[in-house]
């Protein structure tokens, strides 16, 4: 019977698909649903953010409403030149211009205002509030922001989602079912003391309600300071920073906050960040905070795990970014000690060809027993925006071919500290399947990847689909880094098919819904691997309201 299931929900997505995409849709009705101006953000994994190394920055997909697109200045702006700018019509009603504030400034200041908030919120920016040309809402916390004469900002997000889990529930296809819900509420104050010094403060709340198995690694009910730091300017490009602080690089694989869990990462240190025009380098060393796994408090650093490295964003266009990194991670208690040198780079031509890698080498010493550390992985895409696909916007739908490696080590019984390459600190909720079975370790993935907004701007429909196989013939490894079945080798390296399908619905650009669900169908490596909990498939299906403020 099982194996009936996955052929309809695959022709099931397929038909919505094609539903929601190639019904024509009346250009009265699309105009009505109050189009956006968007400016350097675009939500697929690859998108180029702002001009840190913190370039996700929202947990999902965004719909337009969220997201924003680069202006690019000519040298001469007529003041009603609107021809020139490939963007979607403005939300303000009439563009009036006048001698201070031409189209153009109009639509960089909303603009401004959507990609306000980052993936770290102490890299918020909202001197749009500040901007003559912004005639755009104001929202509940503006009124916040810019106190004390411009040197105070204060905030947060909050955020509840139900989530029903069939037979994943806990670390992986364990055969366990539950349905709870989560909270997390986030508050933060940031205070410019003067023009060298600055002072950052967040505070996160996290609960988790009605589940009946016990509250998985991440999910925890928890309050502790999540950032608390003092921002020294050295030089005019040289900063240091010292205290508490969200780490968050790149594409997020190797080093993330990991925003979908309630318990956010975050780490006690001290990092040193060097600006140039169009390049970027942080320094650190940092303790990760909390370690639940051994026995650490959630609210203090564990200090005999060891996170330092330097990592260097460099753009020598504006439709392509180069990354490059050196990481060490040195854990004293399970005794290993990897160093990580990597390289990312993305960008897009004027046709619209998407195109991504990044990959990296480990070595090192691994836990006692398992010899010398000799690891890497690899990831590459190829994409293309499909611009004609929505009557109502331009090129906002994508089509991804990804390929994901990383290795694993022929250990067994397998444990993180085992030749295969370990992913640090990553986004765990997103390039490996919404369903969290799967870690950068010891894996292929073989996925196609459809992004589109649907029926207008506010509304993105994502569709997934992955195929995941072994790399070696021992065990999978949790989102968490932990080996599924420690004990056993693997009768078959066939781990199964995932679909996730997401819907994010932006109410406006500080409130949004997000609906999802996935189903896993799993592979020979359950049916016929000793030690296997269960070889049942897998559902998840989850609904989350969020708000900034």
């Amino acid at each position: 019977m099982r194996s009936q299931v996955w052929p309809h929900a695959l022709s099931i997505a397929a038909g919505i698909t094609l539903i929601v995409t190639l019904i024509p849709v009346d250009a009265k009705i699309a105009g009505a649903i109050e189009p956006v101006v968007i400016e350097t953000i675009t939500f697929d994994p690859e998108s180029s953010a702002e001009p840190s190394p913190s370039d996700l920055v929202l947990p999902y997909f965004s719909p337009n409403e969220r997201i924003a697109t680069k202006f690019t200045e000519p040298e001469s702006v007529a003041p009603d030149t609107a021809s020139i700018l490939e963007v979607t019509p403005s939300p303000v009603p009439a563009c009036k211009c006048n001698h201070q504030c031409n189209c153009l400034h109009l639509r960089r200041a909303d603009s401004a205002m959507r990609s306000s908030y980052r993936c770290l919120f102490f890299e918020n920016d909202f001197r749009y509030l500040n901007d003559p040309c912004y005639q755009g809402a104001l929202y509940p916390g503006d009124c916040l922001k810019g106190l004390s004469e411009q040197r105070v900002n204060l905030g947060g997000e909050a955020r509840i989602r139900f989530q029903h889990e069939s037979n994943i529930a806990g670390s992986g296809l364990t055969g366990n079912s539950d349905d709870y819900w989560l909270t997390r509420v986030r508050l933060f104050a940031d205070y410019q003391i003067n023009d060298w010094f600055r002072l950052y403060g967040e505070y996160l709340h996290g609960g988790t309600t009605t589940e009946i198995l016990p509250a998985v690694a991440g999910n925890p009910s928890i309050d502790r300071i999540q950032n608390s730091f003092l921002d020294t300017q050295l030089t005019e490009t040289l900063s240091l920073r010292i205290g508490r602080q969200e780490q968050c690089y790149g594409s997020q694989r190797l080093v993330s906050p990991l925003d979908w869990v309630n318990d956010r990462r975050t780490f006690d240190g001290l990092k040193f960040i060097y600006r140039g025009q169009r390049w970027k380098t942080e320094a650190f060393f940092l303790h990760p905070v909390g370690n639940r796994h051994a026995g650490q408090s959630s609210d203090q650093a564990d200090q005999r795990v060891d996170f330092y490295g330097i990592y260097s964003t460099h753009r020598p266009t504006e439709k392509l970014k180069i990354d490059t990194y050196y990481l060490g991670l040195n854990n004293r208690r399970e005794q290993y000690d990897y160093q990580t040198i990597g390289t990312r780079l993305r960008g897009e031509s004027e046709a619209g060809k998407l195109f991504a890698f990044e990959g990296a080498y480990q070595f090192g010493s691994n836990s006692p027993g398992y010899g010398n550390h000799d690891a890497g992985f690899i990831t590459a895409g190829m994409g293309h925006r499909l611009r004609n696909l929505n009557p109502h916007k331009q090129g906002n739908s994508r089509l991804w071919l990804w390929y994901d490696w990383a290795s694993g080590g022929n250990e067994v019984p397998a444990a993180r500290g085992d030749g295969g390459f370990d992913a640090l600190f990553p986004q765990s909720h997103w390039y490996l399947g919404f369903m969290d079975l799967f870690g950068r370790r010891n894996i292929n993935d073989v996925s196609l990847q459809f992004t589109t907004p649907v029926l207008g701007p506010k509304t993105e429909l994502t569709l997934w689909y992955h195929y995941f196989f072994l790399d070696q013939k021992t065990t999978p490894y949790n989102a968490n880094m932990t080996a599924f079945n420690p004990n056993n080798a693997a009768s078959n390296r066939e781990l199964g098919q995932e679909l996730d399908v997401l819907i994010n619905f932006a109410l406006n650009p500080r409130n949004e819904i997000l609906l999802g669900y996935s189903i896993f169908q799993s592979g020979k490596y359950y049916k016929l691997t000793p030690g296997v909990p269960s070889d049942a498939n897998g559902q998840f299906l989850y609904l989350q309201y969020q708000t900034r403020f």
